[in-house]
């Protein structure tokens, strides 16, 4: 019908910088709330008569976003939209837009605003606050099962399968218990990788999937080279300097080589004079006490598979081999 105002739908970049980009691009084309409707990019139903636009990722513009849900709705909010962005949703961009086409609207007092996610009666509230619960349950799952080995340079990896991108969750609880050892944690479903060195600050190395092999291949040093590197801290200020923490990765490769790393592997062994333990006998040690604690008269195997289902234990050390009984 001539006159009619044609739907224009954004499709952003799946995750929370792009979700965030998508909800600053549509709110400013001031083509009305109920005439734009947002995407996350992957396969997916196209409308008739709409208007697909391509939103690319902009970092100060999801910022702005951030900083204002954080000022208008208030913390707690925006860590629920925060966590909502990061669940393996396809509607979740356009649920998010929803709500805060009203939370940050003028019309809506401060109040309210503060509160709008808790008013489950509204669809897009409540399916941000189910999201929200279900990412931040993976995470703190994944806090107790992620399994580490050291693979050459001293430095520790390990290999997750998530269903959300749990990664920016745990990023700040491992670099809290292991701050001065550097690590990996690559997601098989993302294909993202969780990179921190020691004493520095952690930052996501998104698409790693492409790269990553090469670099277990070199096994050379701790660089993240040529990586896409985004922030996903939930603190501001540790947002901004991710990327001079990154570049800092680069400078330090020297004082970061397998050389030094090498002296100060094992300082215990080495001050006794004692030879360092290798990683395969540290995972047989593991398994076997595992092992040990295991009551074969009282096992309950149901009862395992909920407090440790099948889909955590293909990476876990204790979850293969025959001395396992847990």
């Amino acid at each position: 019908m001539q006159g009619e105002t044609k739907m224009v739908i954004y499709v952003c970049e799946d995750c929370v910088d792009g979700i965030f980009t998508g909800v600053y691009n549509a709110w400013a084309s001031r083509l009305g709330h109920a005439n734009v409707a947002l995407r996350v990019e992957g396969p997916t139903d196209l409308e008739l008569f709409a208007e697909y636009r391509s939103v690319e990722t902009d970092a100060q513009k999801a910022q702005k976003v951030a900083d204002t849900i954080r000022r208008r709705m208030g913390e707690t909010s925006y860590e629920m939209i925060y966590r909502a962005a990061l669940a393996n949703a396809p509607e979740k961009a356009d649920c998010i837009y929803r709500v805060l086409a009203v939370g940050l609207s003028r019309h809506t007092d401060s109040r309210i605003a503060r509160h709008l996610i808790e008013g489950l009666q509204d669809t897009n509230a409540c399916r941000i606050f189910e999201l929200s619960r279900k990412v931040q349950n993976e995470a703190h799952r994944y806090e107790g099962f992620v399994r580490f080995r050291e693979i050459e340079g001293g430095v520790l990896f390990s290999e997750i399968e998530a269903e959300n991108q749990i990664l920016p969750l745990i990023g700040e609880h491992f670099s809290d218990r292991f701050p001065n050892e550097h690590f990996l944690i690559f997601d098989h479903c993302s294909g993202d990788c969780l990179v921190h060195a020691a004493r520095q600050q952690w930052f996501i190395w998104r698409g790693a999937g492409k790269e990553l092999p090469e670099y277990l291949e070199d096994r050379s040093g701790f660089s993240g080279r040529g990586a896409g590197r985004e922030s996903c801290g939930k603190d501001p200020e540790k947002a901004r300097r991710v990327e001079e923490s990154a570049d800092g990765i680069r400078k330090n490769e020297e004082q970061l080589s397998s050389e030094r790393i090498e002296k100060i592997k094992y300082p215990a062994y080495s001050a006794a004079g004692l030879p360092p333990v290798s990683e395969e006998e540290i995972q047989r040690l593991w398994r076997g006490f595992c092992g040990s604690i295991s009551i074969r008269e009282r096992e309950n195997l149901n009862l395992q598979r909920q407090f440790w289902p099948l889909k955590f234990r293909k990476w876990m050390t204790e979850g293969s081999g025959q001395e396992s009984r847990l």
